[in-house]
């Protein structure tokens, strides 16, 4: 075959190629197009996430560490379990439809539930940018939400269940467990463990605990195995101190290598345990619980550096108040046995 003779078969191909690709005479409905998106935001842009869900209202910040964090004092973060890609989830929904196929312009968002909606999302963006979305009735079925981006006229259809992720950050902030102030009456026991320079051997640990008539007892387990009834007006000054360590801030948000030992904080640290009722959403009762490593007090001497010993993520260099701490890991050394003992 001479070379002129193959050079024609290539450019008859690549025709034949662009006519099949743009074939003018296939039916619309045989193309199959995308999913719309309702938006999409990288997550790197952005600063901040507010959400307003039936008038009460929630922020978010981006730290310098590139963490996120409640609005306010602290540098508190949100759960990781409850926030573990809220961000990107926010970054952009994919829809189900593009309403304005059929409609081009939404001449009344009333009819949509967008003149009073029920959920607003502000996302500030970087270079001083925001985007802001709105989303009102649910669809009869029941299924989707309407959804509008505030200054364009695009109506969409946004999965239900989307939008209630984003309402449950109002309704029940992700608050980390550490952080949520608890009612003394649903903490249960509590465990000091002194620093130890060898954990294996080392059996150090007090324990207090509510017995079933609800008062408290505390077992030493380096003296004996039998529990002891409290002063219950000393322990009684204790268990307001018990509801959270008021006044907790963040020292470093993210620790990336997981190496606390440069704040004092390792496997030989003092370690206090809270542990309390939860309930879940289907009413469920069960026991959760807090332990806190505390590591080196702070040069001032206001405070402790401490961590929540949470596995499989890289928690926060906490500031722990100085009083707190020594307040409680005091109890290992002044035990408040009933007189009678």
């Amino acid at each position: 075959m001479s070379f002129k003779v193959t050079i024609a078969l290539i450019v008859v191909a690549m025709i034949a190629g662009v006519v099949f690709y743009f074939n003018p005479f296939v039916q619309d409905e045989e193309k199959k197009l995308p999913k719309p998106w309702f938006y999409q935001v990288s997550v790197d842009d952005m600063t901040s996430i507010g959400v307003t869900f039936q008038g009460d209202s929630i922020l978010f910040v981006k730290t310098s560490a590139g963490t996120w964090a409640f609005d306010g004092p602290g540098d508190i973060p949100p759960d990781h379990k409850r926030w573990g890609g809220i961000d990107y989830i926010l970054g952009g929904p994919q829809t189900k439809r593009d309403l304005t196929e059929t409609q081009k312009l939404i001449e009344n968002p009333a009819q949509y539930g967008l003149d009073s909606p029920h959920t607003i999302v502000d996302i500030g963006l970087t270079l001083d940018r925001y985007l802001q979305f709105s989303l009102g009735d649910k669809t009869t079925d029941g299924y989707h939400h309407y959804g509008q981006i505030s200054g364009f006229p695009q109506l969409f259809l946004i999965a239900d269940t989307w939008g209630d992720v984003v309402a449950r950050l109002v309704t029940e902030p992700p608050m980390p467990i550490w952080y949520v102030k608890r009612d003394p009456e649903t903490i249960d026991e509590v465990g000091i463990f002194p620093a130890s320079e060898d954990v294996e051997t080392d059996e150090s640990e007090l324990r207090f605990k509510r017995e079933k008539d609800g008062s408290w007892t505390v077992k030493d387990y380096l003296v004996s195995t039998e529990s002891f009834p409290v002063d219950q007006n000393r322990w009684d000054a204790i268990l307001p101190l018990l509801s959270r360590p008021e006044g907790t801030t963040v020292a470093v948000p993210r620790v990336n290598d997981r190496d606390y030992s440069s704040w004092g904080i390792g496997e030989s640290s003092a370690i206090i345990e809270i542990r309390f009722k939860g309930k879940t959403e289907t009413g469920t009762l069960f026991t959760n619980g807090i332990l806190l490593l505390i590591g080196n007090k702070t040069p001032d001497g206001n405070s402790y550096y401490g961590m929540s010993d949470q596995e499989g993520i890289s928690q926060p260099v906490l500031l722990l108040p100085a009083n707190w701490v020594e307040t409680l890991l005091a109890l290992y050394d002044d035990i408040p046995y009933a007189e009678s003992n």
